[in-house]
């Protein structure tokens, strides 16, 4: 039996793998920076770390991983990711698997501009413009100031003048400047997992909300899917990307490749895309199977919903 432990267990895209894998009869634990995750149920122990920042957090991080013999580590936000990939040879040294893609995959797609370098030279794939801020040049139409080196939507405005980025007052070396895709209707989310072999590809119409994706509707585009294989193909593809764009003049703008486990991870389980348990099987040396969705059509939608975890009795007072 696998013993797993996922981190950032308060998260999303945490809680999405917690659910996939409690259909998997493996054990599961958990570990968050929060003292009480909402994962917290979901899993047979957590316990608080460290920041994937610290100095401690791998020390401790391997040190746990050994107590409780684990087996696959999933890194899932950026940092996490990013800390375990420079140490991955001393979780492989102590026997566990680790749940990531190739470095040459994380060092691309971690980086906005490095993304759009990338993508340009891909025959057949479209991206919209992309500067760094000592190439920006004023045309009059709306751009996106983002993060280089983060995943989603954790800083996002619109300028139309250097004048206006000037006034953001963040630091612009640290920014990306893309051209604005104004559809908003029209944007797509694109999960791809290979095994190197094989690849297989989902498709959503999307919604955001407060920079969750709050629904979604399973779309077949030959053209989407198309591109996103020849994406899979030039990296050789070992894993799982989310790939995001919008359609602008008949073209899939992409602006945007997360590479690590996207939060539509439960939407696609649910169509039999199980990418989280077939990385996880390829770590064990099998192939992932033929991907072949039933349905023709499927819409999802995201709910709220409140628990709670920690509960004590009252202690009755002696009268």
């Amino acid at each position: 039996m696998r013993k797993i432990l996922v981190t950032a267990i308060s998260g999303d895209v945490s809680n999405g793998i917690l659910k996939v894998l409690q259909e998997t009869g493996d054990e599961v634990y958990g570990c968050d920076i929060n003292e009480y995750p909402v994962g917290m149920d979901k899993v047979l122990q957590y316990w608080k770390s460290d920041l994937a920042v610290s100095q401690r957090y791998i020390p401790n991080l391997l040190l746990k991983c050994r107590e409780l013999g684990i087996t696959h580590l999933v890194p899932v936000n950026e940092e996490e990711i990013k800390a375990v990939g420079a140490h991955a040879h001393l979780f492989r040294s102590a026997g566990i698997k680790v749940v990531m893609n190739h470095p040459h995959v994380l060092d691309i797609f971690f980086d906005k501009y490095r993304t759009y370098e990338y993508l340009n030279t891909l025959k057949g794939i479209s991206v919209p413009d992309t500067y760094q801020y000592g190439d920006f040049q004023e045309d009059g139409k709306k751009y996106i100031v983002k993060l280089r080196k983060s995943c989603g939507s954790k800083f996002l405005e619109t300028v139309k003048s250097k004048r206006e980025l000037e006034q953001l007052g963040i630091d612009l070396k640290e920014c990306v400047v893309q051209e604005y895709l104004e559809d908003a209707k029209e944007e797509y989310t694109v999960g791809v997992f290979s095994d190197g072999d094989n690849v297989a590809v989902i498709i959503f119409r999307r919604k955001l909300s407060h920079g969750y994706t709050s629904f979604v509707e399973m779309v077949q585009d030959e053209g989407i899917e198309r591109e996103a294989k020849i994406i899979a193909k030039s990296l050789n593809l070992q894993g799982y990307i989310n790939i995001q764009l919008r359609k602008k003049d008949g073209r899939n703008c992409i602006f945007e490749i997360n590479p690590r486990i996207s939060g539509t991870v439960v939407f696609r389980h649910q169509l039999g895309f199980s990418d989280v348990v077939w990385w996880l099987d390829m770590l064990d040396g099998m192939k992932m199977p033929e991907y072949q969705c039933r349905y023709g059509t499927a819409i999802g939608m995201r709910e709220l919903h409140e628990k709670f975890v920690v509960l004590k009795e009252k202690k009755c007072q002696k009268p």
